[in-house]
C-alpha cells in the first residue's frame, strides 16, 4: 500500500491547533472524526486523500441543526473537495507544488458518457478519460435542457474580460456503472427501464461509496487575473455552429481557471443527496459588502448595481469577444461557522505550501435532507443555497434593499432536481443528467 503525508487539524472554540502527522494508510477510514470526539467542544478532520463515505453525525445530545450538525456536513464536504481535488500522482499531497491534475478531472464527463450516437459509452478508463478537456458548455445547463429549469433563471455568465464562463459535469465511477449497467446512456434505454432509478449509496458501515456528480465553472484567464490564486488547465474551447444566430463552429485553446464547483454525493443518511457547493474567493463580493479596490471576476465597483444579478439580453452568442460583463453579488453571505471552518481549513493548506492554490477555494455552503423519509425534498437545510456561478440568477431578489426569497424560483438543490425525471417519465433520483441522454442513431 502507498503512504501518504496527512495533514490534522485539531479545531477547537475559540482555537486552532494544526500539526503534522505521517504515514495514514490509503485504504480509507470514511474521513470526519465524530463532532466531540476527544475532548469536549473539538472536533477532527484531516487533509487526505480518504474520500468520505457518508457524514458522520454528531452524537443526539450535540445535535443542533445550525451548528454542530451543519458543521458535520460541512466537514464532510471539505473532505469530500480534498479527496477529489487530491494530485492524480498519490505520491504527493495537495498543492504541494502549488496546483496540481485531480482525481476529479479523471472521471467521466457527461458527454463521454451519453454520445450522440446513443451508443455505449467505452468502459471506465482513467487514462483515457484524462487525456483531454473540451469545454463547450457556456450555461449551467446543457442547451436542450434550459427548459426543464423554468422557473429557475438560467443564462450565461460573463466575466470582467468579457468572456462566457464555460461548465462541466462529471461523475464518479460508482455512478458511471449504474448508468452503463441499466443502459441509462440513452433515451431507448431509458424508456424500457421500468424499476426505479435508485443510484448507489455511500455507507460509513459497509465502507462503500455513492454516486458522486460533479459540476464545474470555469473562467478563460486573461487581464486582471492573478493567475496563482486559481486551479488551471489548459483546455480546449468549443464554440458549436449555431447558424440562427450567425455563429460559426470554432475551436481554441486557453487557460481556465475554476471558479465554481458543485459536489453531490448519494448516501445513506441522505437520499436526497448531499448538496456541497465551493468557489473562488474572488468572484463576487457580498451585498452590502463591497471590498473598495478589489479586483472581482463578476463584479465592478464603477459600473453600478442596476443590472446586479441579472442574465445578459439575449442573443446569447460566446463568440463575440469583448461582451458586457455580468455584474454579479452574492446575496446570503457564507454563514459564520463555515467560514471559520474555511478559515482554518485555508490554514492547513498554507502549511503544505504558502503558495498552495487551494487555500483561494472556499464552501459556500452544504444543503442536506433534515427528515429524508418525510417527503420527497426530505425537508432540505437550508433550505436556499447558491453557488453565484452556477445560480448567478436565482440567488433571490432585492426589493426596497432587502433580500427577497422565493419558492420554487430562488436556488435549492434538492428543491430543484426533486423535478428531475427520465426519457421514460420516471424520477431520475436527483439528477437531470439522464436528461441529457440521446436517442441511438441507426
Amino acid at each position: 500500500m502507498k503512504k501518504f503525508n496527512t495533514i490534522t487539524v485539531l479545531i477547537a472554540i475559540g482555537a486552532v491547533l494544526t500539526y503534522l502527522s505521517f504515514a495514514s494508510c490509503g485504504g480509507g477510514t470514511g474521513g470526519t472524526q465524530p463532532l466531540g470526539a476527544g475532548s469536549p467542544g473539538k472536533v477532527t478532520t484531516k487533509l487526505s486523500p480518504d474520500l468520505p463515505f457518508d457524514v458522520t453525525l454528531p452524537p443526539p445530545p450535540q445535535r443542533v441543526l445550525e451548528t454542530t450538525v451543519r458543521r458535520a456536513f460541512d466537514l464532510f464536504s471539505w473532505d469530500s473537495f480534498i479527496a477529489i481535488s487530491w494530485p492524480t500522482d498519490t505520491s504527493q499531497v495537495i498543492g504541494q507544488h502549488g496546483d496540481n491534475p485531480t482525481l476529479w478531472e479523471t472521471w467521466k464527463k457527461n458527454y463521454q458518457v451519453f454520445l450522440d450516437s446513443g451508443q455505449a459509452p467505452g468502459a471506465w478508463d482513467l487514462t483515457t478519460q484524462s487525456k483531454e478537456v473540451n469545454l463547450s458548455q457556456t450555461g449551467k445547463t446543457p442547451p436542450n435542457m434550459t427548459a426543464i429549469f423554468q422557473p429557475f433563471l438560467t443564462g450565461p455568465l460573463i466575466d470582467q474580460n468579457g468572456q462566457y464562463n464555460r461548465f462541466e459535469i462529471a461523475m464518479n465511477q460508482e455512478m458511471f456503472e449504474y448508468i452503463d449497467q441499466h443502459k441509462l446512456y440513452n433515451i431507448q434505454g431509458q424508456q424500457g427501464f421500468t424499476d426505479t432509478v435508485k443510484f448507489p449509496e455511500g455507507d460509513n458501515t459497509k465502507k462503500v461509496w455513492g454516486a458522486i456528480m460533479v459540476k464545474a465553472s470555469w473562467k478563460i484567464l486573461g487581464k486582471g487575473d492573478d493567475t496563482s490564486r486559481f486551479h488551471k488547465i489548459k483546455a480546449t474551447i468549443h464554440v458549436p455552429a449555431l447558424p440562427s444566430r450567425g455563429i460559426k463552429d470554432s475551436t481554441y485553446e486557453a487557460w481556465v481557471g475554476l471558479v465554481g464547483f458543485h459536489i453531490g454525493t448519494k448516501t445513506v443518511t441522505s437520499p436526497q443527496w448531499i448538496w456541497s457547493t465551493f468557489e473562488q474567493v474572488d468572484n463576487v463580493p457580498v451585498y452590502g459588502k463591497v471590498v473598495k479596490g478589489k479586483h472581482y471576476n463578476y463584479y465592478n465597483e464603477a459600473a453600478g448595481d442596476k443590472a446586479l444579478n441579472k442574465a445578459p439580453a439575449q442573443p446569447w452568442n460566446p463568440a463575440i469577444p469583448n461582451q458586457i460583463p455580468s455584474q454579479v453579488m452574492r446575496l446570503t453571505p457564507i454563514d459564520t461557522g463555515t467560514q471559520a471552518l474555511n478559515d482554518s481549513i485555508h490554514k492547513m493548506l498554507v502549511m503544505i505550501n504558502p503558495h498552495n492554490v487551494w487555500q483561494y477555494y472556499e464552501l459556500v455552503g452544504t444543503q442536506w435532507p433534515v427528515n429524508p423519509t418525510q417527503s420527497n425534498t426530505g425537508n432540505p437545510f437550508p433550505v436556499y443555497m447558491a453557488n453565484a456561478t452556477l445560480e448567478t440568477y436565482d440567488q433571490g431578489f432585492i426589493q426596497a434593499g432587502k433580500i427577497v426569497y422565493s419558492p420554487g424560483v430562488t436556488s435549492s438543490c434538492i428543491g430543484c432536481h426533486n423535478a428531475s425525471v427520465t426519457w421514460g417519465g420516471r424520477p431520475s433520483d436527483f439528477t437531470y443528467l439522464l436528461k441529457t441522454a440521446k436517442p441511438i442513431k441507426k
